[in-house]
């Protein structure tokens, strides 16, 4: 289930995604859906980072959701017809392990935040991160 539309910035440390809220998707109900959803916005964020950092070892690359820390939601759902700003910045990682500091916007406005801890697997992801953007 792929709920981000678009990778539209990265860096080794930095991502942002966009995804419009659509009656189709997955979690609206009556035309909205809950911010808590925020959460897999973030994980499939970091997630589009870290495919893209090793796009040239397709396969094999698997991650989990951990956990989060500090949720902030400033509303309680989102609505059919938003346009939401996804961002994630790096604050650590580890050979297997790495926390990001995720955010959602719209138009500006910062709807939920959260640190997010995400384990990452294969012996690909060890030490500098290789394919940085040009």
């Amino acid at each position: 289930m792929l709920l981000i539309d678009e990778l539209v910035h990265c860096t080794p440390h930095d991502v942002t995604c966009t995804v419009t809220v659509r009656a189709d998707a997955p979690f609206v109900v009556d035309g909205r859906v809950p911010a808590l959803v925020s959460l897999e916005l973030f994980a499939q964020t970091v997630a589009a980072l870290h495919a893209y950092l090793h796009r040239d070892h397709p396969g094999g690359q698997h991650g989990k959701l951990l956990g989060t820390r500090e949720l902030e939601l400033a509303v309680d759902h989102f609505h059919v017809g938003d346009a939401l700003t996804i961002t994630g910045h790096e604050l650590w990682h580890d050979e297997h392990l790495a926390q990001f500091r995720c955010e959602l916007h719209r138009n500006g406005e910062r709807l939920a935040a959260a640190a997010i801890s995400v384990a990452h697997g294969g012996a690909q992801d060890q030490g500098a991160r290789p394919g940085a953007p040009p």
